[in-house]
Parts: structure tokens; C-alpha cells; sequence
């Protein structure tokens, strides 16, 4: 992973964004470009037909109808 991506983390009980290569508090939840909200807690609202495996990837309800 390449750490000057621009993402959200949780570091030591705190969640942290990294923006242009610069890490700083995550100051307010946040509404990614693809709708999930991410929260101040950590908590993270999934969309309509978003879907999680049992090892925690993220993925799109529509993506699996796909493969079956």
C-alpha cells in the first residue's frame, strides 16, 4: 500500500486521515467518493447492495451476482 494514497485509519484508538502524503486527525465522519460514511468512532455505514466477506473486504452485492 502505497502511503501517500490519500485513505482513513484507526492509529492508536484514534482514527487518522492521510491526505497528500500528510497524516492529521480525522476531524468530522466523512462521506468517501463512493458514498460510505466512515465515522469519527471508526464505525463504517455500508450503502444499499454493499456487502462484507467474513475477512472484511468490501464489495458490491452486484460484483458477486457476477460470479455466480
Amino acid at each position: 500500500m502505497d502511503m501517500k494514497e490519500d485513505m482513513v485509519m484507526m492509529k492508536d484508538g484514534k482514527m487518522m486521515m492521510m491526505k497528500n502524503g500528510m497524516m492529521m486527525p480525522m476531524e468530522m465522519d466523512m462521506t468517501m467518493s463512493d458514498g460510505t460514511k466512515v465515522m469519527m468512532n471508526g464505525m463504517v455505514m455500508m450503502m444499499d447492495s454493499e456487502a462484507m466477506t467474513m475477512d472484511g473486504k468490501m464489495t458490491k452485492m452486484d460484483d458477486m451476482n457476477k460470479d455466480m
